[in-house]
């Protein structure tokens, strides 16, 4: 696979960012404690530190819209997922896929296949697993469930 793979240094800005989202909803989830209170502590350190790394507006937007739609996201994704619960799924990869779906259902100028493949490019750099194919086919799955 070697060359296949892409090196996190070759990452668009796009998946940086949607890397981002995922961090921030697996540091919540994590911590037991809302989204959005992550995302007003790091806004807090951003502005008190100007050395802190800023968060993304789209970060930020996929990280609220996953929030504000996680039952209807988690719905879909368990139906889609034949045999895995949602909470069954490692964190990383539960993450991971709630963006994806957001962007498919929710980001009209992100198609499909686009979402599809960077939600697998986000889970080739920090997901659980080395293989992606559970990832494309929940959401392929859930794509097509409306």
């Amino acid at each position: 696979m070697g060359n296949q793979q892409q090196r996190p240094d070759r990452l668009t800005a796009r998946t940086k960012w949607r890397m981002r989202a995922v961090e921030i909803l697996y540091e919540a989830e994590s911590r037991d404690i809302e989204p959005s209170k992550v995302l007003a502590e790091r806004a807090d350190r951003a502005f008190k530190d100007p050395e802190a790394p800023r968060l993304p507006a789209y970060s930020e937007q996929l990280v609220r819209g996953v929030a504000q739609k996680l039952d209807e996201l988690d719905a879909v994704l368990g139906k889609a997922s034949s045999g895995w619960s949602v909470e069954r799924m490692p964190a990383v990869d539960r993450n991971v896929l709630r963006v994806g779906l957001y962007e498919i259902r929710h980001v009209a100028d992100v198609d499909t296949p686009v979402a599809i493949k960077e939600a697998m490019r986000v889970a080739e750099q920090i997901g659980s697993s080395d293989d992606t194919s559970f990832i494309n086919a929940v959401l392929d799955t859930a794509a097509k469930a409306e």
